[in-house]
């Protein structure tokens, strides 16, 4: 399912979120943002790693981190987000395209699409490309394939959501120092999951025979 989490402008994402979610989104970790007109992005497979990365995010820039949990492919380095959809766009997507899903374990639902759209803009400049995503007629193409999901690109000229729209988060929902920051989806992360989390190492061998 994965989690996509936007960091504002001013705004830092507090770690004890970010350990909460990584207890169901726990196969890789990536983000991206822009600087001076270039995007900078990295991606790793640890916690800390996260963790650290995470306290070093420039406070006046818009950064977006995505947190995986496979649905398809292998659990590598590789595999976690952003994808290179071509030279300066980049892809993370939160979500399972089934349709997209492959058999090749060194492939993923992800990568797929990043190669259809890396396709699809074949042939384009720089210029032509931003134009395409961030146009309705774009939008309207890739809404079947992506249908449930969301996606973020980012380019030279910041960022594009396709599809499904943000959910903010509530004071309520965790404390009031991540009041307001828009994450992915509301149901990877939070006490619930984390008390979830708890029954589900606790119950161990009925969680087996549940999936089974």
């Amino acid at each position: 399912m994965c989690l996509i989490i936007k960091k504002p402008l001013g705004r830092h994402i507090a770690a004890d979120f970010l350990e909460n979610a990584w207890q169901r989104n726990s196969h890789g970790w990536g983000c991206f943002h822009m600087d001076q007109g270039e995007v900078i992005w990295a991606r790793g497979l640890h916690l800390g790693e996260l963790i650290e990365h995470n306290a070093r995010l420039p406070l006046g820039a818009e950064v977006y981190l995505h947190l995986r949990r496979a649905t398809y492919g292998d659990v590598n380095h590789d595999m976690a987000h952003p994808y290179i959809v071509r030279q300066g766009l980049l892809l993370m997507h939160n979500g399972s395209i089934a349709h997209l899903a492959p058999q090749d374990p060194t492939v993923s639902d992800t990568s797929e699409l990043a190669r259809l759209l890396r396709d699809m803009l074949h042939g384009l400049s720089d210029e032509q490309a931003a134009r395409l995503i961030r146009s309705q007629g774009f939008k309207a193409l890739t809404a079947p394939l992506i249908e449930g999901s969301m996606v973020v690109l980012m380019d030279a000229q910041g960022a594009v959501r396709l599809g499904r729209d943000w959910h903010t988060v509530q004071a309520t929902d965790w404390d009031e120092g991540m009041a307001g920051i828009e994450v992915s989806n509301s149901h990877t992360w939070g006490r619930c999951a984390e008390k979830a989390q708890g029954v589900a190492l606790a119950h161990p061998v009925q969680d087996m025979a549940a999936i089974a």
